[in-house]
């Protein structure tokens, strides 16, 4: 963890940010639920990539821009042992809880999860 946090955290942070329009948004990992290497090397793909494509299509615009100002503060990651995923936008944080170690397909929110998400909470 510590390595991805000195190497691709804070560029994935910002690369998000820019995407969102310049929204503040921090990104808070629990770090106790990544607990394989796997699980690590898949936030940035497996999480980040997609998010930050969907926040791009979400604010293509000045009213998608400050939806998300408005509603996105925090976005919280949290690795979990079973399968599946589960996407909340609840008080300003969207909190993303998925199968991260590598896995693919239903594990892993897609390219459409997050902005779905987004149009019906924002």
């Amino acid at each position: 963890m510590a390595a991805f946090k000195k190497d691709s955290f804070a560029p994935k942070v910002a690369e998000l940010k820019e995407a969102a329009g310049g929204a503040d948004i921090q990104v808070t990992l629990d770090e106790a639920s990544f607990t394989t290497v796997a699980a690590i090397q898949m936030i940035s793909n497996g999480i980040f990539d997609r998010l930050i494509d969907d926040m791009k299509y979400v604010c293509n615009d000045d009213v998608g821009k400050e939806a998300v100002r408005d509603g996105i503060k925090t976005l919280h990651i949290v690795h979990k042992d079973e399968p599946g995923f589960t996407l909340d936008l609840t008080g300003g944080t969207l909190t993303v809880r998925a199968k991260v170690d590598g896995s693919i397909g239903e594990d892993l929110p897609g390219y459409g999860d997050y902005k779905d998400l987004m149009l019906k909470k924002l």
